[in-house]
């Protein structure tokens, strides 16, 4: 059904919170339009409408059903073979670009679509970079109806086939710039508006000029209250509704108290109050926060793929073997993969018997056998005797990063929690008791100091020093870290750090340095086929005193590593 309503009395949309002008209402909900509500009946018949719950109108104005060829060329097999990740019978892995991703509704639909769909394994979004990792089953459902139902529900992928492989800088987080940008203009002309009231101990004698400044003083800090500090409010606010009481929770606090006494203070005209302190709380605390991620973004694994993962490979170039990173591969080349090795890019096998171990890739542990011609792909390891690859794609460094994000990573990862966010707790109860244990006391002895005592212990007490000096210290320890070579995927393995008491190095192949050894010989003398024979068997494994072995045998030889029809190690 759909009626005319009054302006004053147009409903919000359910879905999407835009005005309906002309409702479309079921179930006692209004939408405004087809495509919204549609999307709702998707939602509700897949049990998802617990995504309204976590914000009010959550959802993204949808489209609804699409014209049936607007998605036709995902169908296209070239198309497909330039998106998938990793492509087998039975799994794809493809990611994608959703900049329409804006809170934990978001994720929780997005990382939900294998109820709206059992054709899709899994899903995963990353809110930072607004981008969501799918795996999915081709024999269920195809890439182009995976697109269209991200589409359908207000997610439509940007989709590039121009440089697919090609890594991409990060979006700047403009949200956290405008933030940063206006706590630090309102902040530094409230501390110049204040001058006069320091200098003057507080007596103005210039008539009008007090309650001017006090009122310039008092818009400035409006945008700082409401807007600046939003990110604050937020996660506190997040952490009430989780029952669980954050470090921003007594800094929210803090800056409630500091600007509530300050408003009172100006509009009954008995001080200046605090703004320039509590503006300065919200423009230090974003600085703090913008240098961790600044120091995030300086030591990201998309944009230093070598520091991270410092991944050689051999390649056959004038019928020679030379180790060159793995980003300076190209189309075409000739590369060697010997047993336990990654294979860096997606390649054709065109000698030897590959047993491929795709368990980083897909979780299935169990060698896949290929033939000469297969195409094999990045990530697998090879568990048989050495082979030979033709290189057919560059190495991607965006798949790389999904599989340093891959879980067997971050499984224990909400195990690795600060200890300022435990503390916090503690802290805020023993502020509460001091405040609550001030105001009784001033209330038997002098009930007019209650107010400003209460207040003062509450803003003196403010933990913001505390967060400070966890966000700058950890981004400070990542850095220096970086710089000698120690990469870290978060900063909170560097209190994880703090608690190691033991250290212990697994085997020889990881910590031994080939160059400080010397190959001896002692029995009978080899002859040439004898040496050709270890040196064989040496050249298949990659372990640090067989490549030795196999370099010393190969000295004065130009051949290229010979290879076994049988191997296991």
């Amino acid at each position: 059904m759909s009626a005319k309503i009054p302006p004053e009395q147009i409903p919000s949309c359910y879905h999407c919170g835009d005005p309906c002008e002309e409702p479309i209402v079921e179930e006692g909900k209004s939408f405004c339009c087809q495509g919204c509500r549609q999307v709702y009946a998707l939602l509700q018949e897949n049990g998802l409408c617990t995504y309204y719950d976590f914000d009010k109108n959550p959802g993204i104005k949808a489209r609804g059903k699409f014209l049936h060829e607007r998605f036709a060329y995902l169908d296209d097999e070239t198309v497909i073979a330039k998106l998938a990740q990793f492509r087998s019978e039975q799994l794809i892995h493809i990611h994608f670009s959703l900049p329409q991703m804006h809170c934990a509704s978001c994720i929780y639909l997005l990382e939900n679509l294998h109820r709206i769909n059992p054709g899709v394994i899994r899903s995963r979004a990353d809110f930072q970079k607004k981008q969501v990792f799918i795996s999915f089953n081709p024999q269920q459902v195809t890439l182009r109806e995976v697109v269209e139902l991200l589409a359908f529900i207000g997610y439509e992928p940007q989709i590039s086939l121009k440089d697919v492989s090609a890594a991409k800088s990060p979006d700047i987080n403009r949200r956290k710039l405008f933030h940063l940008g206006v706590a630090g203009f309102s902040f530094a002309n409230i501390m110049m508006l204040s001058f006069p009231e320091y200098f003057s101990g507080g007596y103005i004698t210039e008539h009008g000029l007090k309650e001017v400044f006090a009122w310039v003083i008092f818009g400035l800090s409006l945008p700082v209250l409401f807007y600046a500090s939003a990110s604050i409010f937020e996660s506190a606010w997040k952490g009430l509704r989780q029952k669980d009481i954050n470090i921003d929770v007594p800094i929210a606090l803090a800056i409630v108290i500091t600007f509530g006494r300050s408003y009172y203070e100006i509009f009954t005209g008995s001080g200046a109050g605090y703004l320039d302190s509590g503006t300065g709380i919200i423009f230090f605390m974003l600085v703090g926060r913008w240098f961790q991620g600044k120091t995030h973004d300086a030591l990201s694994f998309d944009r230093d793929y070598q520091s991270y993962f410092p991944l050689g490979v051999t390649v056959i170039r004038n019928n020679r073997e030379e180790n060159i990173p793995a980003t300076r591969l190209e189309v075409g080349e000739r590369i060697i993969v010997r047993n336990g090795e990654m294979i860096p890019s997606d390649a054709i096998l065109l000698e030897g018997n590959a047993m491929v171990d795709y368990s980083f890739v897909s979780g299935e542990n169990i060698p896949v056998a290929c033939n000469v011609g297969d195409l094999l792909y990045a990530g697998g390891r090879q568990v048989g005797g050495a082979i030979q690859l033709k290189v057919s794609k560059e190495v991607s460094q965006s798949y790389i990063t999904q599989l340093w994000n891959n879980d067997v990573f971050t499984k224990d990862q909400e195990k690795l929690t600060s200890f300022i966010h435990p503390w916090s707790r503690y802290f805020t109860i023993a502020l509460f008791t001091v405040a609550i244990s001030a105001a009784i006391y001033w209330w038997l002895h002098e009930p007019a100091m209650i107010w400003p005592v209460v207040t003062s212990v509450l803003i003196v007490a403010c933990p913001c020093s505390l967060l400070l000096s966890a966000t700058f210290t950890f981004g400070n320890m990542l850095r220096h870290f970086g710089r000698q070579k120690m990469y870290l995927k978060n900063e909170k393995v560097v209190e994880a750090l703090a608690a190691v008491d033991t250290i212990v190095f697994d085997k020889t192949g990881t910590i031994t340095l080939s160059d400080r050894h010397q190959v001896i010989y002692a029995g009978q003398v080899l002859t040439e086929t004898d040496k050709r024979m270890v040196r064989s068997l040496a050249g298949q494994s990659a372990h640090t005193l067989s490549r030795f072995l196999f370099q010393s045998l190969h000295a004065n030889e130009t051949d290229t590593i010979p290879v076994l029809s049988q191997y296991q190690e």
